[in-house]
């Protein structure tokens, strides 16, 4: 059944999420698109915070680049998660894992100079105050990307499944992020054609199958195996052609890339101007 974005859903009460590991081959090829448009940005010395890290697969992509990540989550069983596989990781480019929401950073403003979000906006209920953390924490100049499901009209039963409380439209979404400061540098619609033809034949059954014998989010993706692993570079291969669909506006989700704007920067710089200008004897 189709919802329009302003409609709330609550997530299936059956569910407890938090203890399994999230991923599979739509999840790997979104993620890659993030990291496409982040890489310019993944600079030495910079501070990123994953913003809802789940459990943690953006997140150790992150680490190996060379800039220090840092994440937060609500869910206490993936931090506590979390945090051993980072030790474990001995990637030293991953920080502190914090216990925490997207509505209410713990972090000081200006902290950050690039935060993701991968598939966290849509299960929070103040999204407009998440987009305002964002906002606070980031250093002038600083950039979020962020992804969500796309489409009000294409809501069916795992988004319900996955306790989703809306789909955006894409302009849904220029609006959350430009009302509150940002300039938006690139939205784009993903996953068509062929993740939309996954979703409907193979994720949807899979889901399906598996909640109606009570599996909570062990639905999210298929065994851990050795065919699994082929199974998600021979679909990511297919999807990479939905690249070339990207301007149809049929894709299963947005992704979209915004900066705060120089505001401090800018007043520095028009204060040292008035100064000079005053130097020589001119006015403004």
């Amino acid at each position: 059944m189709a919802r329009s974005s302003g409609e709330r859903m609550e997530a299936d009460p059956r569910i407890h999420w938090g203890t399994g590991e999230i991923g599979g081959p739509r999840h790997e090829y979104r993620e890659s698109l993030m990291l496409k448009l982040l890489r310019a940005n993944l600079q030495s010395g910079s501070l990123v915070l994953d913003a809802g890290c789940g459990s943690g697969s953006l997140l150790f992509k992150l680490g190996r680049f060379d800039c220090m990540v840092h994440g937060i989550e609500q869910s206490n069983e993936f931090v506590e998660m979390l945090r051993s596989r980072v030790k474990a990781s001995g990637l030293s480019h991953i920080g502190h894992i914090r216990h925490g929401s997207v509505v209410d950073i713990p972090y000081p403003d200006k902290t950050f100079d690039v935060i993701v979000s991968g598939e966290v906006l849509e299960h929070v209920r103040d999204d407009i105050r998440a987009v305002m953390e964002f906002y606070r924490v980031l250093r002038p100049g600083g950039v979020c990307v962020v992804s969500v499901p796309a489409t009000p009209a294409l809501w069916d039963f795992s988004d319900e499944w996955a306790g989703h409380l809306r789909r955006y439209t894409k302009e849904d979404l220029l609006d959350l992020f430009e009302k509150k400061g940002f300039i938006v540098e690139d939205v784009r619609y993903w996953g068509f054609p062929f993740v939309r033809l996954y979703h409907q034949f193979l994720y949807l059954p899979y889901v399906r199958r598996k909640t109606s014998h009570g599996v909570s989010e062990d639905a999210i993706k298929p065994p851990d195996t050795s065919n699994r692993q082929l199974l998600i570079k021979a679909l990511s291969m297919v999807f990479k052609f939905d690249s070339l669909f990207r301007w149809a506006p049929f894709g299963i989700g947005l992704i979209l890339k915004a900066r705060k704007p120089y505001a401090d920067v800018t007043v520095k710089l028009d204060a040292k101007l008035d100064a000079r200008l005053g130097a020589i004897g001119c006015t403004s």
